[in-house]
């Protein structure tokens, strides 16, 4: 029955293992990604081996590391894991990688995943380094596993900004055979969705490492918090979507296997003929979630 039990949930190492986490993410286009990297670099569960940036728009890869970096190093981390800015543009058809020193740190460092203790990729902005790589070397799927945010909703898929920025990498990751686990854009609003009073209650316990977490939720609400209001439901609340990556990692989160979809090119999903299947993530347990996020900032330094 436990056995069962983590293979519904996702993938867990023994108690005293950790878990290994490759990062992509385009740090600095929302917030999201900050409180994620934070998350992921302080939790004693997982063994952050480094930082691929990716693009988006206005947000090139080298300015997506430069913020990722300056994250890193406020958190006054023992060792610091190394940032690497990945590409700055999509891919231009799904048969071409964009070869880059980002692509060859996960294929590196994947080199250490087997299909019983895979290397976790957790993709949090457009997957165009993390398709590279399987395209670059396709037996990276039997090494790794990817957890990502993206889409809107199961089970049409949708234009969400993350697969926007590179919908042929994400074509790429389905019609492969990696597997793959998405939290979409609905059950982060339904779970993860932050105010600044609420930050500060659920972050007090971290004490004064919680609070450049709260500085950087109050200055975005100030600029675009009316803006985001149809999808937070108030002015004075966003989503801390990429959060629900770690979620998972954590075991804080639900999923169900679903069939793997077809991503056809006006970004909605073909499921008359699966290609095996997939994890979608169905709620997050928030309360206990976000203790352990507080728990993660009370030991920085």
């Amino acid at each position: 029955m436990i056995a069962l039990l983590l293979a519904v949930v996702g993938f867990f190492p023994a108690a005293d293992e950790r878990i290994p986490v490759v990062l992509s993410t385009d740090c600095g286009a929302d917030i999201d990604d900050q409180w994620a990297l934070t998350h992921l670099a302080l939790s004693p569960r997982i063994d952050l081996r480094g930082v691929v940036t990716t693009h988006a728009p206005d947000h090139p890869s080298e300015k997506t590391a430069k913020n990722a970096r300056e994250i890193l190093a406020s958190l006054h981390l023992a060792k610091t894991p190394t940032v690497i800015a990945g590409s700055t543009v999509p891919l231009a058809d799904r048969k071409t990688p964009r070869l880059n020193p980002g692509v060859e740190f996960i294929l590196r460092e994947s080199r250490a995943g087997t299909p019983d203790r895979r290397v976790v990729i957790v993709a949090i902005g457009a997957a165009t380094d993390v398709a590279s790589a399987l395209l670059a070397d396709p037996t990276l799927a039997d090494r790794v596993e990817i957890v990502s945010m993206g889409f809107l909703a199961w089970p049409n898929g949708g234009e969400e900004y993350n697969i926007k920025n590179d919908i042929k990498a994400w074509q790429v990751l389905l019609d492969s055979t990696v597997p793959l686990v998405v939290g979409d854009q609905a059950v982060c609003k339904k779970d993860l969705v932050m105010t600044s009073a609420g930050a500060r209650s659920r972050l007090e316990k971290g004490g004064p490492a919680a609070q450049p977490l709260i500085e950087l939720l109050d200055r975005w609400l100030r600029d675009h918090g009316r803006d985001g209001a149809a999808l937070s439901g108030s002015p004075d609340a966003w989503l801390i979507w990429d959060e629900v990556t770690v979620a998972h990692l954590l075991g804080l989160a639900e999923s169900r296997t679903v069939p793997r979809p077809v991503l056809r090119d006006d970004f909605t999903f073909d499921v008359s003929r699966p290609k095996g299947t997939i994890k979608w993530v169905t709620s997050v347990r928030s309360d206990p979630f976000w203790a352990d996020l507080a728990t993660c900032l009370k030991q920085v330094r």
